[in-house]
């Protein structure tokens, strides 16, 4: 039998052999990579910024001296900065909500949907920790385990681990 140059000489039954052990390894890559992606997914949505709605960039020029306090969303901070702060006003995250919920709607894979629902969620907990308001129509207990995920989720910041951490306990604490 003449040897196939193709695989140096090698028998193609071992070839195979090989191939199938080495496939084996595929699943834990493939679940490391989903959770980098998101990762870093991540990242990017938290650096990201609010964009400019065109009702408020009609009036900015108008106003600008009394929207100073009101205007940190279009200032140039980040979602990570503004979801971190818990001086963030909350109509702020109210909006970071809306936009992360429409935003939810146009994502196109599995990955983008699980880090706008991250973020979705942090806007939610914000207004719950920094504010006592609940801005959903979710109950507690649905927040609960939402935040339960959050906190499970093997690519999440520490920053807002931390954040829906406080969130969980403050949603335990209203189901007592």
């Amino acid at each position: 039998m003449k040897k196939d140059s193709a695989i140096f000489g090698s028998d193609p039954d071992k070839l195979a052999k090989l191939w199938t052990i080495g496939g084996n390894t595929n699943n834990d890559r493939i679940k490391l990579d989903e959770n980098q992606v998101k990762s870093e997914l991540l990242h990017d949505m938290l650096a990201g910024k609010m964009p400019l709605d065109q009702a408020v960039a009609q009036i900015l020029s108008k106003v600008l001296s009394q929207l100073c306090e009101h205007i940190k969303p279009f200032t140039g901070d980040s979602f990570g900065l503004l979801l971190s702060d818990p001086n963030t006003d909350l109509s702020v995250l109210k909006r970071i909500k809306d936009y992360s919920k429409s935003l939810s709607k146009k994502v196109s894979s599995e990955a983008e949907h699980d880090v706008v629902a991250a973020i979705y969620y942090a806007a939610i907990a914000g207004a719950l920790i920094n504010y006592n308001q609940r801005i959903t129509s979710f109950s507690y207990e649905s927040l609960l385990n939402a935040f339960s995920s959050m906190i499970e989720a093997g690519w999440m910041t520490p920053k807002l681990t931390d954040l829906f951490q406080k969130a969980h306990e403050y949603c335990a604490n209203k189901l007592k």
